[in-house]
């Protein structure tokens, strides 16, 4: 065969590969990943927190892995305690001067949530992202107090969600959405001697409005987290010194110690699967992001700042 028949056997080949490949890319349902619009979820899910790079505690996001970090605010105001939607494309959290917002993550485009003046915190997000529940604070001479509030989008109005003797915080909604998990406190006061505030776990079933005090004692447990599939609430407590990760069944039962540190370790926030919780420890002088092995308890640093020492908190993982 001639060398001018070769190169003509060639091209001839080649525009019929073309032509498949072209046809191909055509057909419905076989559309390349970059024609594609949805939101593409990050391997191991997303976390989000805050950290304090220079100064002020701004909101950043990373993959579960640890990938890709990304700040998503610089502002003069302290964000706080952000969660990630149930749709995975927005971000509720608090800032320092008592608002709650609301970040669209693609365009980094925020709200503010209109709300009576006064000081919120610690959002927490309805499973159909319809609405939020958060904490709303009351400050008196001498007195601080607590409530629940839930906030509807569609309805632009909040309303009592739950009302208990003494300061309620960290609200935590089951992924059914049938209870709410969060922290009840009491103060106890002895003359003379001064007082003692005691944080306690509760749950609440809101089908029927029963709420059941999960771990009784004199103990302070702070940051519930439901696991994914809503057998566990993992949560911090200094029930035995320092504060660690623990986990217990809702009804009250299975209580187990997850880490044993030698400095403060509290948020915990399960993984998208369930076999781990992201938490923040304070073991290397100050708080960073720690990931943990549900079956096995190992634990891992996420370096996230390479070799710059930056304070992280508040996280949470979707």
């Amino acid at each position: 065969m001639t060398t001018s028949r070769k190169l003509i056997l060639f091209l001839i080949v080649a525009l019929v590969i073309f032509a498949i490949y072209f046809y191909w890319r055509r057909r419905p349902g076989n559309k390349p990943t970059a024609e594609t619009h949805g939101v593409q979820k990050a391997h191991k899910g997303r976390i989000a927190f805050v950290a304090n790079p220079n100064g002020n505690w701004e909101l950043f996001l990373v993959n579960g892995d640890g990938t890709q970090l990304t700040q998503l605010t610089e502002s003069a105001l302290d964000e706080r305690s952000p969660m990630i939607s149930p749709n995975d494309e927005q971000i509720a959290y608090s800032t320092s001067d008592g608002a709650l917002w609301v970040m669209q993550i693609g365009t980094k485009e925020t709200r503010q949530i209109p709300l009576p003046a006064g000081r919120y915190g610690y959002p927490a997000w309805s499973n159909d992202g319809s609405k939020l529940v958060y904490t709303a604070y009351k400050f008196t001479p001498g007195n601080e107090d607590a409530d629940f509030f839930v906030y509807s989008f569609k309805e632009q109005k909040q309303q009592p969600f739950l009302t208990q003797t003494g300061p309620q915080d960290f609200p935590a909604i089951s992924p059914d959405g049938n209870s709410l998990a969060y922290i009840s406190s009491l103060a106890t006061v002895l003359p003379g001697l001064g007082s003692r505030i005691t944080q306690q776990l509760w749950v609440v079933f809101l089908k029927d409005s029963k709420a059941v005090q999960i771990l009784v004692g004199s103990e302070s447990d702070a940051r519930p987290a439901w696991s994914p599939d809503g057998k566990w609430i993992a949560f911090s407590s200094g029930r035995k010194g320092t504060a660690d990760i623990w986990i217990i069944r809702p009804d009250g039962q299975d209580l187990e110690q997850l880490t044993n540190g030698g400095a403060a370790e509290t948020s915990p926030t399960w993984s998208p699967d369930g076999e781990q919780i992201a938490y923040t420890a304070a073991e290397s002088g100050r708080m960073q992001l720690m990931t943990l092995d549900v079956k096995t308890k190992a634990t891992q640093a996420l370096s996230l700042f390479g070799t710059k020492a930056v304070e992280v908190k508040d996280p949470h993982w979707r």
